[in-house]
């Protein structure tokens, strides 16, 4: 099989989808497969994919392989607008930093506040490779792009707010959660009544509130 490498343009992007390790491959190999493939999880997670992925597309190469993990990726090109993405197994971590089989313990201990030279100890690697891994997670938008689909957004919602601080100042963030998914967070000058319904206000509309006084 002939087999073209495109080198990224500056603004490409990721799809990243839920490509098992033993089928990846086959998927990379056989054309029709991974057409097929992408069809399929399109059609059960169209949120995953970009709007104008149903418009059609094209296969354009592959990625040169990671220089961490060796895994080459496929890319497409959109039929609408021409933009160019990679798309990403799950299986690895963000910048193919490692397999997630092989850090998902260490980031979950991660949550009580671990320290890395710990989990080099138990682990291995270095301690600066759990911290990178840690600080990978907040490369991308996590609140506002996984619940794309109205129908499957939670009837209830709760709100509340952690003191932080902005500039030197002391400032509250509102927060709300449903279904153990935050949902959205908003910077609210002060905790009064005023500034945080102004706060909660681009976040809660079409919800009940657990606290209707603040949602609008």
């Amino acid at each position: 099989m002939t087999t073209v490498s495109h080198p990224p343009r500056k603004g490409y992007r990721t799809i990243r989808l839920h490509l098992g390790e033993r089928e990846y491959d086959r998927f990379l190999q056989d054309h029709t497969y991974a057409k097929a493939r992408l069809e399929e999880l399109y059609e059960d997670h169209p949120e995953w994919f970009p709007e104008a992925f149903g418009w059609g597309y094209a296969f354009f190469g592959f990625t040169e392989p990671s220089i961490k993990q060796h895994l080459r990726c496929r890319r497409l090109r959109l039929e609408q607008g021409g933009e160019v993405f990679t798309v990403a197994p799950a299986f690895v971590m963000p910048s193919m930093s490692g397999r997630i089989d092989e850090v998902d313990k260490a980031l979950f201990l991660m949550r009580f506040h671990v320290p890395c030279w710990t989990l080099a100890e138990v682990f291995g690697r270095d301690p600066m490779y759990g911290y990178r891994l840690e600080q990978g997670l907040g490369r991308f938008s996590l609140v506002g792009t996984t619940v794309k689909q109205a129908d499957r957004l939670p009837t209830d919602l709760v709100e509340d707010e952690k003191h932080s601080g902005l500039n030197g100042e002391r400032v509250s963030i509102a927060t709300t959660a449903g279904q153990a998914c935050i949902l959205g967070a908003s910077v609210s000058q002060s905790s009064g009544q005023a500034d945080l319904q102004e706060a909660y206000g681009g976040l809660c509309r079409g919800s009940p509130s657990s606290r209707p006084g603040l949602c609008p």
